[in-house]
């Protein structure tokens, strides 16, 4: 067994050992590969499913804001708070599909395809990041293949979300610390080099705070190989970013310590106030739970909440962990692997559980770790198919089978997961839904007074369809990670103190927000008592949702 990797006596990778494998036949084999992504989005232009991660409907009134001239501010809360929570580059890009068409949703299908732009350019970095981690160009495109065509990949590409910009920046700034340690370069193109793979760096933390963990695997990466001018270099191109952002956010704060404003401004605080020391073994736990189950999820798609299902899903994930293992034992993607370990720390401390969205930065090494821990147990699986002992031929065939099966049986659920349910099935059921909650936004925005404000599950939704200010009551974390559906239950129907606080007259209620973890049972007792609650007063009922008016 190799022995671990000294990343002090790491060999450097100059660009030779690295050749290209994007001639012109293979760029347009490339260009083929975004042919999955491109027939979704324009199969889903109309976006069908904005809304659902919440997060991205954030990103886009945000976005608004600053396309009106209005400054980087959550436009639909009340009260209109700076944006200090998320970064403002993705916003800002995003802002451009306001710029040029006004109306929405209609503007919905330009930022669609801003966002999408964000997946070639992560597409064109990864051949020369597999073969830095020492494929061949067969095993590459191998890679490429089963990259482009993942369902996940396609559907992240394709909203509203900053994951595949923050991947495609990160990977840049990767890219770029290991060819400015090219011992071939003059000095000065290495300096230069490092630079700019700190303002790629400081690029990606602007996407996504969690980009912090960049800087710090670079500097680790640098400065245990004795490249400590290049790590001085790199931070002084990346710090600055860090800097400006953190500066011009603290003196934007909003002064308060209400905990469902901090979620809405404040992430660093969010995590502190949520995060209880009591219940942090219970924080942890799951949260590898999630983890493991997000990583190996982008292989097994998440169709359901089987117990078959995620403990293979989860088996593929310990898979991949191996091979990066193995490949750091080897020299290489040791950079990649510590941004990789760093961030799953910092999910696992986490006051929310980590899904396949969240592991998508991570998905490129954990796939070639998984095809490296793949080649592995097929080179131990012909040995056992030499064996003199036919008994052990036979259990040697039948892992082979086994393993087979698994591997055909994941990729035909991805390719029923990526043709069918997410551009049929679910694209219908949301569009049916959106359909639905029409009526709803028409009779608010005719009937609710203008300076109204109101406690909504999709708030920004209900903000840009009605001009009416909106939140939502987030759940607490610590209710769901001890599993107190009592407490949950509670959460969503004690209301009236909760608008008094926050200063809403109004309530929009279409079904319990499964989407924070509320699971079936518990649905049904709050869908129970909202419709009995004494404080609310119905004013409008449709199919979809009813509005309320706080007695």
């Amino acid at each position: 067994m190799a022995s671990p990797v000294d990343l002090a006596s790491a060999p450097r990778v100059s660009k030779s050992a690295v050749p290209s494998i994007l001639k012109p036949a293979s760029w347009t084999l490339l260009l083929l590969l975004l042919v999955p992504s491109l027939t979704q989005i324009w199969q889903l232009r109309d976006m069908p499913r904005f809304g659902d991660f919440h997060d991205d409907s954030i990103y886009y009134v945000t976005a608004k804001s600053l396309a009106s001239g209005g400054g980087y501010r959550i436009e639909s809360l009340p009260g209109e708070p700076a944006q200090t929570k998320y970064p403002p580059l993705y916003p800002l890009l995003l802002s451009v599909a306001w710029r040029l068409d006004a109306q929405f949703p209609r503007n919905l299908a330009i930022a669609a395809w801003i966002s999408w732009l964000a997946f070639p350019a992560v597409m064109f970095q990864l051949p020369a990041l597999f073969r830095r981690l020492g494929f061949s160009i067969g095993r590459t495109w191998l890679l490429l293949v089963l990259f482009a065509v993942n369902p996940y990949v396609a559907l992240f590409s394709t909203q509203l979300l900053s994951e595949m910009m923050f991947l495609a920046l990160a990977l840049a700034a990767m890219l770029l610390v290991e060819r400015s340690l090219d011992s071939e370069m003059p000095p000065r193109a290495q300096a230069f080099l490092a630079v700019a793979a700190g303002v790629a760096g400081g690029l990606a933390y602007l996407t996504r705070s969690a980009g912090i963990v960049l800087f710090a695997a670079v500097m680790v990466y640098l400065w245990t190989r004795k490249q400590r001018r290049t790590a001085l270099l790199f931070a002084a191109g990346m710090l600055p970013f860090v800097a400006g952002w953190t500066l011009w956010s603290r003196m934007h704060q909003l002064p308060t310590n209400d905990p469902s404003l901090i979620y809405y401004t404040d992430y660093f605080r969010n995590q502190l106030y949520s995060l209880s020391l009591k219940d942090f073994h219970l924080y942890v736990w799951r949260n590898i739970d999630a983890l493991l189950w997000g990583l190996g999820g982008l292989i097994v798609p998440k169709v359901t909440s089987s117990w078959f299902l995620k403990i293979l899903a989860q088996v593929i994930a310990v898979a991949m962990v191996a091979g990066i293992v193995r490949m750091v034992r080897r020299g290489q993607g040791v950079l990649y692997a510590l941004f990789a370990a760093m961030g799953a720390v910092l999910l696992c401390v986490c006051t929310f559980p980590a899904n396949e969205r969240l592991t998508l930065p991570f998905f490129p090494l954990a796939l070639a770790g998984l095809v490296v821990e793949m080649e592995h147990f097929y080179e131990t699986a012909r040995v056992g198919l030499r064996h003199k002992d036919r008994s052990q031929r036979v259990a040697a065939s039948g892992l082979i089978a086994v393993f087979a099966l698994i591997l055909a049986g994941a990729l035909a659920l991805q390719l029923y997961v990526a043709q069918v349910f997410m551009r049929k099935d679910d694209a219908e059921h949301h569009r049916a839904r959106i359909a639905a909650r029409i009526p709803v936004y028409e009779w608010a925005r005719t009937n609710l007074p203008a300076d109204a404000s109101v406690l909504a599950t999709e708030d920004v939704m209900f903000y840009l369809h009605t001009g009416r200010h909106a939140m939502r009551a987030s759940l607490p974390p610590a209710l769901w990670y001890r599993e107190d559906r009592a407490g949950i239950v509670n959460w969503f129907t004690d209301l009236k103190p909760f608008a008094r606080d926050h200063g809403l007259s109004y309530f929009e209620f279409s079904g319990a927000d499964t989407s924070q973890g509320v699971d079936d049972e518990a649905a049904a007792d709050i869908e129970t008592k909202i419709r009995n609650h004494p404080d609310l007063k119905p004013l409008y009922g449709g199919s979809a949702a009813t509005i309320y008016q706080f007695r």
